[in-house]
């Protein structure tokens, strides 16, 4: 399963990098939302994972604008954050900050849509 994760912070991008690809996923990275489309644009992947708050637009704009260009069909979303009212776009899982290892995990897994289509 590949793995989009837009993550400004190079530490915790880093450190959730190494924790995914540890679980088996394959991870590619992006430091701002603009990065992070232009990813999408060119490779597939299964989930997107992105911040909230980045350098430049946001990870709402991120995800809306790739929906809008049809980017995330079968492609699941996870938002991250330590903004307390942040509002994730539709069909967006969102999860704060400081993140559980474990919760973290299980969301990421619930967010795949292959997982999710067979009830894994």
């Amino acid at each position: 399963m590949k793995i989009l994760l837009v993550e400004d912070n190079e530490d915790i991008r880093e450190g959730l990098t190494d924790l995914l690809e540890s679980e088996g996923y394959s991870v590619a990275g992006s430091g701002t939302a603009e990065e992070g489309l232009a990813r999408l644009r060119s490779e597939s992947f299964h989930l997107v994972i992105t911040d909230y708050m980045l350098p430049g637009q946001n990870g709402d704009w991120l995800l809306e604008q790739a929906e809008r260009e049809h980017r995330l069909h079968s492609t699941g979303a996870l938002m991250i954050t330590a903004h307390p009212r942040v509002q994730p776009p539709a069909g967006v899982r969102l999860m704060h900050k400081p993140l559980d290892i474990d919760d973290f995990l299980r969301v990421v897994c619930e967010s795949l849509p292959q997982l999710r289509a067979v009830g894994g």
